[in-house]
């Protein structure tokens, strides 16, 4: 209404040009400039963070970070938790607990292994809300595009009732009007003002019938859009609300993985460290004497996961976040076969363990802490004698102890038992000597399951490219790549 007004305005000030000397009018709202354009420092755009998946699972990820995203996330986690104070709230209290984590991960860890579950029945209520607000979107577009034609339609009846003003008065005296007409405080006002000081035809009078109808029409279709554009705001908030609550539950996860990964090796070093009855695994090694004595040596290593990778947050010596992790992650999907990397035999079998979580120790008989399903297999691999141990399998995949394998045999199938959050085998690799040793070593072995390289700290010292002798660790990326 107030360009309309400006239209009167200037109509009125060219009419007054031809009857009275110079004058001036400065439209309301315009201001007056020196002829220079301000020029503002252009700022590059930020990172699209639209993708809210992406973001919370690249920022709460296990996976190393750029510097670039480092600060990618940080800007990302700033952002969200401004949306909300019960966020920002949640993610102090979590820090809050980081002690408490410490000191009790295998209860935190049962307390986020649910959180899968819930983020993705929250992300399928959010993706529900979001095509909610993807058809609210569209009735708004509809609106506006409504409310657009109305008010074309009606500056359309409005120019046309001006212009039929002025030339209606053409042969009046306009000075003697105008103070009255400049009074107007809006079309209307404008119109019955007119009205009174003039006759109107009876076209005239219909055009602005009509206009007053198209008025009412369009303040109603203005309404219905602000209460449309009040229930996309809700939904979006809720989306919001929601995404912070995932957010938070990833969070919470993020802070207990890392809280493990700076004690798990102190753990599993507290745990079993020898095989159980390992006289009976004696017994079986020396009744197959005669099949060990067959076993030739493998020419070279087989990659021990089909189709898997090493986790590069959780490669060998350390994690990338920190912390000691004697072994690599090898990621693949549960039940993915589990081969043996050269010819050899299964020394020893565990089995016994469901789905586990960060600080489930969960081990059969005789196997290492946390490794839930395990085997420790003896391998013939040049010249040289190898013991490796898979550790999370599958329940019941594990291959019996005794069995002679070459190299490509399946012995077992990937999983998530004992200490793991996701389907993955946590392989470690000794180097024990020369392969001549084979049969004497399987039919002595002693059960200590870290073959006497240590665990925690003190496997440090017993570091084969360090230059430690036999028995030592091997780095399975050295012989796997990765």
């Amino acid at each position: 209404m107030e360009a309309v007004m400006k239209k009167i305005v200037g109509i009125v000030a060219i009419c007054c040009l031809f009857c009275t000397p110079f004058v001036t009018l400065l439209a309301e709202g315009e201001e007056e400039t020196t002829g220079e354009t301000p020029t503002e420092t252009p700022t590059a755009p930020g990172p699209d963070y639209s993708d809210f998946n992406y973001w919370s699972n690249l920022c709460t990820g296990a996976l190393p970070l750029t510097e670039e995203e480092k600060a990618s996330c940080t800007a990302f986690m700033s952002q969200m938790s401004n949306s909300s104070q019960d966020l920002r709230n949640k993610i102090a209290e979590i820090e809050s607990e980081r002690e408490k984590i410490a000191e009790d991960i295998s209860y935190y860890g049962q307390l986020i292994m649910g959180y899968q579950a819930d983020a993705d029945a929250l992300n399928g209520e959010i993706a529900e809300l979001n095509g909610e607000i993807a058809v609210k979107d569209k009735e708004i577009q509809e609106k506006e595009k409504k409310v657009d034609e109305s008010q074309a339609e009606i500056d359309a009846a409005q120019e046309k009732i001006i212009e039929r003003m002025v030339i209606a008065q053409e042969t009046m005296r306009i000075n003697k009007f105008l103070d009255i007409l400049m009074g107007a405080k809006s079309f209307e006002d404008f119109i019955r003002i007119a009205n009174g000081l003039t006759t109107i035809t009876e076209y005239d009078e219909k055009v602005m019938q009509d206009l007053g109808v198209l008025i009412d029409q369009l303040n109603e279709e203005k309404a219905e859009l602000e209460v449309a554009k009040g229930e996309l705001a809700e939904k979006r908030q809720v989306v919001v609300d929601k995404q912070n609550e995932i957010l938070a539950m990833k969070y919470q996860a993020q802070i207990v993985e890392e809280e493990y990964r700076l004690k798990a090796a102190e753990l599993v070093d507290l745990g079993n460290k020898y095989a159980a009855d390992i006289e009976a695994i004696q017994e079986t090694m020396r009744a197959i004497t005669e099949k060990l004595n067959e076993v030739v040596a493998a020419p070279g290593w087989t990659y021990p996961v089909a189709g898997g990778y090493i986790h590069p947050g959780a490669g060998t010596w350390y994690y990338a976040s920190g912390g000691l992790h004697l072994g690599a992650d090898f990621v693949a999907p549960k039940g993915t076969p589990l081969l043996a990397v050269g010819n050899g035999v299964i020394l020893n079998s565990v089995n016994g363990c469901g789905d586990g979580w960060l600080g489930n120790g969960c081990v059969g008989p005789g196997g290492s802490w946390g490794g839930g399903n395990q085997i420790d297999a003896l391998f013939k691999i040049n010249g040289g004698l190898y013991a490796v141990k898979y550790s999370h399998m599958l329940l019941d995949t594990p291959i019996p102890k005794g069995t002679v394998v070459m190299a490509g045999d399946v012995v077992g199938a990937v999983g998530m038992s004992g200490n793991a959050t996701g389907p993955h085998s946590h392989i470690e690799v000794y180097y024990l000597g020369g392969a001549e040793n084979f049969t004497a070593y399987a039919t002595n072995w002693d059960g200590n399951l870290s073959f006497h390289c240590e665990w925690y700290t003190a496997a440090l010292a017993h570091i084969c490219e360090n230059g430690a002798g036999a028995p030592c660790r091997v780095r399975p990326e050295s012989v796997f790549g990765g």
